[in-house]
């Protein structure tokens, strides 16, 4: 369809994973893109694929995953602003499903091709403590794990090389660029948080996974570098749970004349760094 007769969207949406088979439209699965597809294709009339800027699996949930998408601009009629499509959006949805933003974007805008860097969150209880409205959004373990442990293990994480030992691509591109990986603990709670240009599949996941068993004190955080180097699937392909996970931002230039992140107002750049963090339980 040509440029001028569409008018194009860059969205940001928020969904719990939790019922989702992914986000990645499935024909035989609830799916994120065909939950947002048909309930866009309900108001317009009009048959709209939705582009997202990354792929989160079964069970992953998102704070500010970006959509794109395109509607036919017709001459002569009242075209429906986007505040009020996201109004209408977000009543026919699902209750596991919103838009937190909706504008105008340029006809050429990629969300996944365009992005810079991603930040994903993983969120971790420990020592046995139980909170059940977070019991699908958080990693409950019995054990307690040393932070400073998990840090150290984390500082072998940044920089550009080869990923392939904790996560896989459908093309075997398995080179990626961590710029952080940030550990915050709040009493029994940790939350990791890492940002790369980009993820391989259940990359983030088996990060975590490798800090837990430094956290335990099964793997010695001197470990990890000689781990990523070897090629082979660290821990034997283990990862943590898909419900700690978190899509939390991405991160876009701000020549796209936009805001540099899907929450906004972040800067497009990051420092190489694993964080020493710690705050009291508020």
């Amino acid at each position: 369809m040509p440029p001028d007769t569409q008018r194009c969207a860059r969205a940001v949406i928020e969904y719990d994973g939790t019922a989702f088979a992914g986000s990645q439209y499935q024909p035989n699965a609830r799916t994120v893109q065909g939950e947002l597809e048909r309930a866009l294709n309900r108001l317009t009339g009009e048959r709209i694929r939705v582009r997202f800027a990354g792929r989160t699996d079964a069970g992953v949930h998102a704070t500010g995953q970006v959509a794109a998408f395109c509607l036919t601009r017709r001459s002569g009629e009242r075209q429906v602003g986007w505040p009020q499509l996201q109004q209408r959006l977000n009543a026919v949805l699902p209750p596991d499903l919103a838009v937190r933003s909706l504008r105008s974007a340029a006809a050429g805008f990629d969300p996944r091709r365009d992005a810079i860097a991603r930040v994903y969150r993983y969120r971790i209880r420990m020592a046995g403590e139980r909170r059940m409205a977070d019991r699908h959004r958080t990693l409950e373990i019995d054990d307690r794990l040393d932070v400073d442990a998990m840090r150290a293990a984390a500082a072998a994480l940044p920089g550009e090389r080869d990923f392939g030992a904790l996560g896989s691509h459908v093309h075997g591109r398995t080179v990626r660029r961590v710029t952080d990986v940030r550990i915050v603990q709040r009493g029994t709670s940790i939350e990791v948080r890492v940002t790369a240009n980009a993820f391989l599949r259940r990359m983030v996941r088996s990060i975590v996974a490798l800090l837990i068993e430094a956290g335990l004190g099964r793997l010695d955080p001197e470990a990890v570098d000689a781990l990523l180097k070897a090629g082979d699937r660290a821990l034997d392909g283990r990862a943590a749970p898909a419900r700690g996970l978190t899509l939390e931002r991405v991160i876009y230039p701000k020549s796209d004349g936009g805001p540099s992140s899907a929450r906004g107002g972040a800067s497009d750049t990051t420092q190489s760094t694993a964080t020493e963090t710690k705050e009291q339980e508020s």
